[in-house]
């Protein structure tokens, strides 16, 4: 079955790659402990102040997560269902993102655009599937409300689970775009995941964090490690997401590690041909 090969090829292809990683960190672990550096971690901030890098507080509380696989709602999936409850607007379904544009935008202003929009995630003939997603702060801005889709009490921090509510020089909402990640499974068993200042550190030891930034913020997400060819099913794991802004510059970069084994996740996620598992 589906499931079943999308669990073989998790394991096959990240076997070699879990072990590299698992060897690196008990050397790195060795090293702290043989020093007798206890508060590594600490020194490393203390590094970063020197550097003129500046951030919030920084927990150090381990959280737990999944391994999930889900495919984007596509042609006759369930977002595509759900549009036949919709009403006062106009839509397109292309390539598995949705497109509204409302037939009266909808007067908000600053201070109430997010209640506003809230309420329209509860009208399932204005948005299909509202209750899948929460306000993500992170990703908004003065145009444009984001909703991530919730997996396992967390935000997807991906294009295959999103509602993006346009906001006009008006200060109307007039309508979004949305995409749905459907057929959720839970891959393993639930696992610890490496904390936030963890995180950050470890960018800052692997050269991710340029001099003279500011940490913007850090949340723990769920991002998407690799595409499979199973029912176009992918892999997400828990990731934190990290945004960094240069002062001189004011450029702005995000940056993701993998939450379960410290790695810093690649911009495109790699591809994995699972059709040579059909038979087996």
């Amino acid at each position: 079955m589906n499931f079943k090969r999308i669990q073989w090829i998790f394991i096959l292809a990240f076997l070699l790659f879990d072990i590299f990683v698992g060897s690196s960190l008990i050397l790195e672990t060795k090293f702290t402990v043989s020093n007798g550096q206890q508060n590594r971690q600490s020194t490393v901030l203390k590094e970063m102040r020197n550097d003129s890098i500046s951030y919030g507080n920084l927990s150090n509380k381990q959280q737990t997560g999944y391994y999930i696989a889900g495919k984007k709602s596509s042609d006759g999936g369930v977002l595509e269902q759900e549009t036949g409850k919709l009403r006062n607007q106009n839509f397109r379904l292309s390539s598995g993102t949705l497109t509204s544009e409302f037939d009266k935008p909808i007067k908000t202003t600053e201070a109430n655009d997010i209640q506003h929009a809230s309420r329209l995630l509860k009208n399932k003939k204005m948005v299909s599937l509202g209750n899948h997603y929460r306000y993500n702060k992170e990703l908004s801005d003065k145009n444009t409300l984001v909703y991530t889709q919730m997996l396992e009490g967390k935000p997807l921090f991906s294009t295959d689970g999103q509602i993006r509510f346009r906001i006009n020089s008006d200060h109307e909402i007039t309508g979004y775009t949305q995409t749905y990640l459907q057929d959720v499974e839970i891959l393993r068993q639930r696992s610890n995941t490496i904390s936030q200042r963890r995180a950050i550190t470890w960018l800052y030891k692997h050269n991710q964090i340029p001099n003279n930034s500011r940490i913007r913020w850090s949340v723990l997400s769920y991002s998407k490690l690799l595409n499979t060819t199973t029912d176009d099913k992918a892999v997400y794991v828990p990731t934190w997401t990290v945004e960094i802004k240069t002062k001189n510059s004011g450029a702005i970069q995000q940056l993701q590690v993998n939450a379960f084994n410290s790695t810093v996740m690649k911009e495109t996620p790699d591809s994995v041909n699972t059709n040579s598992l059909n038979n087996k």
